[in-house]
Formats: structure tokens, C-alpha cells, sequence
């Protein structure tokens, strides 16, 4: 609570103006009327023939017009001097999610398959964590992350469909206890006082080591929940080519689902053990549970303020001059006048809104969860950003933002900027807020964040830069469609020059598929810095290798909740020194893929972009023959929309062995 008085509306203030040519107006009038009496009675009779001295009893009513004129403009102004901070509140809970990706997933007794529907488990998860923060694992032999601890669950659900059991770059039998100290030491990065720990599997493997893991963490304030998938009766598990693993004695082996060792294990962790099932039954149940010693509320990184308005106070000395006013007659001038203005346009009105403000009203819809419709409503710019802010709409936000002079504005512009990647100019927001306040710890801890994250944007910025130097004067910077289509042609008809480029110490795996034979391969020349021409590489590769790069430098930059696990999240922005689901979000992977995209309103009926329409309109017809005859070999590339999380692994299991730095 703070003592600053100003007016909320002091626009209003303008109103005084017509008052004092209006009592100008009066009293001129006034004056004429004497001096005309003076012109025409004796100076010593006038004082008689007058009422009153002077006219006195003429000067109440101009006196009270004034004095009830002024009283109205200020209660319309809004004078406040008292300030309540009311600030954003949201759940600080953590959940760290480990999805089993180990070949008995595959098996098909639930339909479609286990890893379906362990999928399908998943995104309702996600779904339904709205306030918080969620990483996901995956594992198998070894533990990979997926996502880093991240206030925006969208950004986890958009690499759930390319989650399959081919993407662990290492065989063997499942490692649970590994994939919950990994999740431990997550949790423990964050710095936080509890979180949830959710396993979707079919078994425990280590029952062990893990059944200690799981104590562990329950000692150090997690929990430990198991979503189990599968049937205890079983099915067979595919090997991908049209049989089944079979055990050593040549018969077809059966994968069950080891429920009993799972129920020990969910005991263990002070957990919940759910099956799976059709709807999100199974997932509401193990969400309402919520933290056993309750969750931490944690300020959010977007405040806003409410004044203590006084205007209406005001209205109470008003009303004895209404009262008198009305006695006299003097008010009926007004209502006619009023019955005499044109009528607004007609407006929604109900029962609720004659007792309360537009702003009252969405600050409900905002405590509901309506963030869109109450930034609509509010009328406070500082809300209305606040509302966007939370709805996701941070330009929209910085708009709002803009006319706010004050310290907190500059606090929740530079939370703005650094969700929309704009990190140098949020940090000069927030050098603005401490120069206004140095005392704002807020502030002063989300710049050393983002100045965090800009050291170490830098080094990936460098790293970057000689390769894509390399690709710009490759062939001497006329890297034809012919080179690259001869380029793709080698990389397709030499597979064994690839296997033989491979890390010596790398062996390949007995049914190990082409593509994860292309990706080790991949791995390997890049932990050697291959020095194939980039003249060579198809726009494809360019792209893929581009983005590789980009998520390896993010990873060993590391962050302060997930060092290992990826790029720095600036999720980590709060209102003091809490995680916090309104930080902003910095997944390179989700930027990478919409940097990408093409803009639907740029694409023709035919969806081919403009651009390129254009482009092949104004190429010659021998051009355009290369052209049409590269476009054709591109085709040829198999699609594989999970190529970059492969690499990803494989990078993580290649670090984990030391093989790369």
C-alpha cells in the first residue's frame, strides 16, 4: 500500500472551464441589472429599493451552482491516493511427465497401441494443466528431454505425435530408476518445494533401484504418480518388419502389464496409480489430487494496480444541493435538457451490470479464467494489459503498456519483450523500471535472467555464423540446382561411404532402420566437423543441420532449471524468485518450425505461395526444366517429421558417453 494522489479520469478536470465562462456569463448579467437601477434612483434610495445589500441575496444561487459544479467534476474525476497492488496470482506447481518408449509399448492390447494411447493419456495432461509448469521425459535404456520445464504446455503438445519408440538411439531394457533421478535433479534445478512426478509405462524396470529412487524423492517433498498401460493379459510385440520379438526359446514373447510392481511403485512414491482408460477420466482424477501439503502461490511476472477511488464520497455534500435545487426549481432546466439529447446506441444491459463497472466486471471474467473476453472489457490500460498478457497477446499487451510511465509499466513491458524474443529491449525495460525504483527485486532478478539468456544467444549466434558462411560461398557461391540434386543422388545411392563415414566407436544395431543409420551417421560428422561442401547438401539438409545446431548450442548453454535438458526457458521470469508460468516461453524447437511456415494469407487457392509462383514465372524454360527436374528429387526424400527430436536424442546420448562436448 502507497500514498500517491492523483485523479484516475482527469480529463474531467476540463469541465471547470465552461463553469467559469458560465459564472462570467451570470455575473455580468448581474452587474448590467445594477447598473441600470443606478443610472435611473438616487444613490442614497438605491440600497433601499434593492432586495438586500447589493443584491446579496442574488449571489446564492450563482454561489451554489459553482460549489455543486465543482463537487461533480471532481467525483467524475476520480481523485485516488491510496493504492491497493493487486497482483496476478497463479499456481507454482511443477510436473514432470516420463513417457515409457520402450518396445513393449507397441504392443497392441489396448487398441490402437499402447504408445497410442499413452499419447492420447498425454496430451489430455497437458490439456488439462492450465496454471504451472510441465516437462516431459522420455525414456528407455537412457533417459532423453523432450521439454524442459515450461509454463506453456502447447509448446510439449506439439512434439507429442512424433513421439515413437524408434527415436531411443540406444537398445536395451527399460531404465526406470534412471528416468526418475533424472526428473529429481529437474525438480531440484527449479528450486522447488514439491512436484509431481507422473510415469506412463507398462513396467518397472530396476524394481529395486527404482522402488529407492521413488523414496528419495517422496523424502525430498514429490510425489510420484503411475498411469499404467496395458492389460495384464498381454499381446505381442512388433519388431517392425512384420514379426515379433521372440524370447530365447524361439516363441513368441508376451508383453503384460506388471501392475502389481507399478501399484508398489506409486506406494513408494506417496502417489496415485491409475490404468489408463477411454477419456480423461483416468487424467482428471490424477490431476485432482493436487499437491498433498498444497501448492505454492507464487506471484506471476505481470502486476497491476487498483486505487482506492474517493469521488464518490464527494456526491454525498452533493446531494443537499440537489436537494435545494430541486426545491427551488432550478433543476427542471436540466432534465429538459437531458430528455432533449439524442439516445445512445442500445447496449446489452442486465441486472448485474447496474451494480457494478465495466472494469469490476472484468475483473471477474478474469479471475474465471476468461482472459480474452476481460481484456475486452477493461477500460484500465493496466489491466487490459494484463489480460492480454495472460491470454498470450504480448504485442497487444506492449500496445497497452505503451501510455504508462511509471516503474511497474516498465516492469511488464520488459516481461512483454522477453516473451516475444525481444530480450535487449527488455532488458532495457527493466534497466528504466530499476532506475525509477531500485528497490523493485522483481525487476532487478528477471534482468539477470534475460541477460542470462543473451550470453548465451551469443555463442550460438557465432557458432552458427561459420556454417552458414560455409553454405553462402560453397562452389563459390553458385550452388546450382544441378549440384544439389547430384549432391542428393550420392547421398542416396552411397550408403555405404555414409556407414563408413560413421564414428568408429559406434557400431550399428542388429534391425536398426536406414533412417537411424542416416541420423548416427549425422551425429557423428558432426561431432568430427565434417567438411562436406554445403554446395552439395539439399535445401532439406541445410535446414535440418540448421536446426540441429541450433538445439545443440542450446542445450550447452543449458538454463537455470534444466542446464541438461535444453536451451535456457526464460519460463523462469517471475515476480520475485519463484518459476512462474507467466515468464517467457524459449523453446527454439517451436520457433525453429514457425520461422519455417509460410503464412496461409501469402499461399494461392492452389496452396502455392506466392513467392514462389512468381519466382517460376520468371525463369527461362531450361530453368524451369531444372527447377521442375530438382523439385522431383526432393520428392524422393522420405519424410520424417520426428527427425529433429532423433537428433536430438542421439546428440544427448552421444554427450552422456562423452563422445561430444
Amino acid at each position: 500500500m502507497s500514498f500517491d494522489a492523483h485523479f484516475l479520469r482527469p480529463l474531467w478536470l476540463l469541465a471547470f472551464l465552461p463553469l467559469a465562462l458560465l459564472l462570467l456569463i451570470l455575473w455580468r448579467q448581474r452587474q448590467a441589472g445594477a447598473s441600470v437601477w443606478r443610472g435611473l434612483v438616487d444613490p442614497h434610495l438605491l440600497p433601499h429599493l434593492l432586495v438586500g445589500e447589493e443584491g446579496q441575496s442574488r449571489r446564492w444561487p450563482l454561489v451554489l451552482l459553482g460549489l455543486g459544479w465543482s463537487l461533480a467534476v471532481l467525483a467524475l474525476a476520480g481523485p485516488v491516493w491510496e493504492r491497493l497492488p493487486q497482483p496476478l496470482f497463479s499456481t507454482a506447481s511443477q510436473r514432470v511427465i516420463l513417457l515409457d518408449l520402450s518396445p513393449s509399448m507397441n504392443a497392441a492390447d489396448v487398441p490402437p497401441s499402447r504408445l497410442a494411447r499413452a499419447r492420447f493419456e498425454l496430451l489430455d495432461l497437458l490439456h488439462a494443466s492450465t496454471e504451472g509448469q510441465a516437462a516431459l521425459l522420455a525414456f528407455g535404456p537412457e533417459t532423453f528431454v523432450v521439454a524442459p520445464l515450461t509454463g506453456d504446455a502447447r509448446t510439449i503438445a506439439a512434439q507429442v505425435p512424433q513421439l515413437t519408440t524408434d527415436l531411443i538411439p540406444v537398445p536395451g531394457p527399460r531404465r526406470t530408476d534412471l528416468a526418475l533421478e533424472q526428473a529429481g535433479e529437474m525438480l531440484a534445478r527449479a528450486q522447488g518445494q514439491g512436484g509431481d512426478i507422473v510415469l506412463i509405462t507398462d513396467g518397472v524396470g530396476e524394481l529395486a533401484a527404482s522402488l529407492e529412487v521413488a523414496r528419495r524423492l517422496q523424502a525430498a517433498g514429490h510425489r510420484l504418480s503411475v498411469l499404467a498401460v496395458g492389460t495384464t493379459k498381454g499381446a505381442p510385440v512388433p519388431t517392425g518388419t512384420g514379426g515379433f520379438v521372440q524370447d530365447t526359446a524361439g516363441g513368441i514373447q508376451i508383453a503384460r502389464l506388471q501392475s502389481e510392481t507399478l501399484r508398489e511403485l506409486a506406494r513408494a512414491g506417496k502417489g496415485r496409480y491409475l490404468e489408463a482408460e477411454v477419456g480423461d477420466r483416468d487424467t482428471l482424477t490424477l490431476l485432482a489430487a493436487g499437491p498433498e501439503r498444497g501448492e505454492r502461490i507464487a506471484e506471476t511476472a505481470l502486476t497491476a494496480d487498483q486505487w482506492r477511488e474517493e469521488g464518490p464520497w464527494l456526491l454525498l455534500a452533493l446531494l443537499p444541493l440537489a436537494a435545494l435545487a430541486f426545491r427551488r426549481g432550478w433543476l427542471l432546466p436540466a432534465l429538459l435538457l437531458a430528455l432533449m439529447l439524442p439516445p445512445r446506441p442500445g447496449l446489452a444491459f442486465g441486472w448485474p451490470d447496474l451494480w457494478s463497472r465495466p472494469d469490476q466486471r472484468a475483473a471477474r471474467q478474469f479471475a474465471a479464467g476468461d482472459a480474452q473476453s476481460a481484456a475486452d472489457q477493461f477500460r484500465d490500460p493496466a489491466w487490459r494489459a494484463a489480460a492480454r498478457y495472460r491470454s498470450g497477446d504480448y504485442a497487444a499487451a506492449l500496445d497497452d503498456l505503451a501510455g504508462l510511465q511509471d516503474p511497474e509499466a516498465d516492469y511488464n513491458r520488459g516481461n512483454a519483450l522477453a516473451r516475444l524474443g525481444q530480450f535487449q529491449e527488455a532488458v532495457d525495460a527493466y534497466e528504466d523500471a530499476l532506475k525509477q525504483n531500485p528497490d523493485q527485486a522483481d525487476a532487478r532478478h528477471n534482468l539477470e535472467l534475460v541477460r542470462q539468456l543473451l550470453e548465451q544467444q551469443n555463442p550460438s549466434d557465432r557458432q552458427q555464423n561459420p556454417s552458414e558462411q560455409d553454405q553462402s560461398n560453397g562452389e563459390g557461391g553458385e550452388s546450382s540446382g544441378e549440384e544439389r540434386n547430384q549432391g542428393q543422388d550420392q547421398g542416396e545411392s552411397g550408403a555405404s561411404d555414409r556407414e563408413n563415414a560413421q564414428d568408429g566407436d559406434q557400431a550399428s544395431e542388429p534391425g536398426e532402420s536406414d533412417s537411424r543409420g542416416d541420423q548416427d551417421e549425422g551425429a557423428a560428422s558432426a561431432s568430427n566437423e565434417a567438411t562436406e561442401p554445403a554446395g552439395e547438401q539439399t535445401a532439406s539438409q541445410r535446414d535440418e543441420q540448421g536446426s540441429d545446431a541450433d538445439a545443440a548450442s542450446g542445450r550447452d548453454a543449458g538454463s537455470p532449471n534444466d542446464p541438461d535438458a535444453g536451451d535456457f526457458s526464460p519460463d523462469a521470469l517471475n515476480a520475485g524468485t519463484q518459476p512462474d508460468e507467466s515468464g517467457p516461453t524459449g523453446d527454439d524447437q517451436a520457433e525453429t518450425a514457425s520461422s519455417t511456415m509460410t503464412d496461409p494469407a501469402d499461399r494461392r487457392p492452389d496452396g502455392e505461395p506466392e513467392s514462389s509462383v512468381s519466382a517460376i514465372d520468371s525463369l527461362t524454360p531450361q530453368e524451369r526444366e531444372q527447377q521442375q527436374a530438382m523439385e522431383a528429387q526432393l520428392r524422393r526424400v522420405p519424410d520424417d517429421p520426428a527427425g529433429l527430436l532423433r537428433q536430438r536424442f542421439l546428440l544427448q546420448h552421444l554427450r552422456r558417453e562423452g563422445r561430444l562436448p
